[in-house]
């Protein structure tokens, strides 16, 4: 069974994309055709400095997602110079604040900062789109408050249904 499918989208360069192995399209494709299969999506951006963290190419990220769909979560994460890259500085919390607010321009509802907690403001948490109360609060890899735990994905607050995975399935 599967019900999520995370997807890393590297680059929107097909050359970049290319240089490291794998083909700009391909991924896209596979964007759209697991959102269509009716999988939970959610795309994960690593912000590398120099390499894919221009306002335009940010741009082109979030806007190819809320083109499938608003509603699919973009993660835009922090680069850390530890494995194979390491000719270039860490991630600062701005440039990721910077791509989620992109994110949030172009139409996302639901946008996060991650790996570097409590240091990209409120973008580690969830947020209803309707009245932005704060339905999930996270710092890291923690959850700090969940307060759609027992609503089935509704906001408890103003009612709207959040989109998502909000029960377990049995097999």
């Amino acid at each position: 069974w599967l019900d999520g499918f995370k997807i890393d989208l590297k680059t929107m360069q097909d050359k970049q994309y290319r240089s490291l192995g794998g083909v700009l399209q391909h991924v896209l494709d596979a964007i759209t055709m697991a959102h269509e299969a009716g999988l939970w999506v959610e795309v994960v951006t690593l912000v590398i400095p120099d390499f894919n963290d221009s306002n335009d190419e940010l741009w082109d990220a979030a806007r190819y997602i809320a083109s499938v769909s608003v509603d699919i979560p973009w993660h835009v994460t922090a680069f850390h110079p530890d494995y194979k890259m390491t000719d270039r500085g860490s991630t600062p919390a701005s440039t990721l604040n910077r791509a989620a607010e992109i994110g949030l321009e172009a139409g996302l509802r639901y946008v996060y900062a991650g790996n570097l907690p409590g240091q990209t403001q409120e973008w580690e948490n969830t947020r209803c789109p309707e009245c932005n109360a704060t339905l999930i609060r996270r710092r890291g890899f923690y959850v700090l408050e969940n307060k759609l735990a027992d609503t089935a994905g509704r906001c408890p607050n103003c009612g709207a249904q959040i989109p998502g995975i909000w029960t377990r399935r049995e097999i």
